[in-house]
C-alpha cells in the first residue's frame, strides 16, 4: 500500500499553485503592458518629433508670407507716387475753393436785405394804408369839403386798415403752415 498516492497533499498545493498561476498572468500581462506603454511612448516621441518639423515648417511659411505682404517701392516710385498724390490733393482743392466761392457768392448778402415774411407783409400793409390815406385826401381836396365829408374819408379809411391787417394776419398764417 505504499504505492498508493495521497490526494490530500494535492488539495493543499491547489490553492498555492493557483496563486502561482494568477501571479504569473498578472507579471504576464504586467510585461504585455509595459511593452504597450514603451510601444506608445516610442510612438508620441516619433509624433512630438513630427510636430516639431511641422511647426518649423509652419514657421518659415508664416514668415515667407510675412515678407511677401510687404510692399517695397524704390525711390523714385515713392517720388512718382508723391508727386501723383499732390497733384491730385492740388486739383480737389481747387475744385473746392472755386465751389465754395460760388457757393459763397450765391449766398452773400452783397445786394440784399434779409427780413422775415411777417416784416415784409407788415411792411405791404403800411404802403397801402398810406396809399389809401393820401388817395382819401386828394379826393376831399378835389370836392368841397364839408365835415361829413371828412368823417367819411376817415371811416373808410378805418375800414381799409382793418382789411389790410385782416389780410395780413391771414397770409401770416398760411405761410406759417
Amino acid at each position: 500500500m505504499s504505492n498508493r498516492f495521497d490526494f490530500s497533499k494535492i488539495d493543499e498545493a491547489l490553492p498555492g499553485a493557483e496563486k502561482m498561476q494568477r501571479e504569473e498572468r498578472l507579471a504576464n500581462t504586467l510585461e504585455d503592458n509595459y511593452k504597450a506603454v514603451h510601444a506608445l511612448c516610442d510612438m508620441v516621441e516619433k509624433l512630438e518629433n513630427r510636430l516639431l518639423e511641422a511647426l518649423s515648417e509652419m514657421d518659415g511659411a508664416v514668415s515667407s508670407l510675412r515678407q511677401a505682404s510687404k510692399v517695397t517701392v524704390s525711390e523714385e516710385t515713392g517720388r512718382v507716387l508723391e508727386r501723383e498724390g499732390d497733384k491730385i490733393c492740388r486739383k480737389i482743392a481747387g475744385r473746392l475753393e472755386d465751389e465754395s466761392a460760388r457757393l459763397f457768392d450765391r449766398l452773400s448778402a452783397k445786394d440784399r436785405v434779409v427780413i422775415s415774411s411777417m416784416s415784409f407783409w407788415c411792411m405791404i400793409e403800411v404802403i397801402v394804408f398810406l396809399l389809401a390815406a393820401l388817395s382819401g385826401t386828394c379826393a376831399a381836396n378835389v370836392q368841397f369839403i364839408h365835415s361829413a365829408l371828412l368823417w367819411q374819408i376817415f371811416g373808410y379809411a378805418t375800414g381799409f386798415l382793418a382789411v389790410c391787417i385782416a389780410l395780413t394776419v391771414l397770409v401770416c398764417h398760411k405761410l406759417k403752415r
